[in-house]
């Protein structure tokens, strides 16, 4: 397998692209308390000088 860096609204961006969670993966859902901390950690790079972050491999 051979993988790519690319932009994080390259990989959503488009209609044409669905994405489905498996049976077995749907219990490792986050809390509401990991969904906040990622929202802030966000804002914090957006309001930032930085222009790219490393959030670490997704695999699809």
């Amino acid at each position: 397998m051979k993988g790519d860096a690319q932009p994080l609204i390259k990989f959503f961006d488009g209609s044409d692209k669905r994405f489905i969670i498996p049976l077995y993966q749907r219990n490792y859902d986050w809390k509401e308390e990991n969904c906040e901390q990622l929202f802030q950690d966000l804002m914090k790079l957006h309001n930032s000088d930085r222009r790219s972050h490393f959030f670490g491999s997704i695999v699809s």
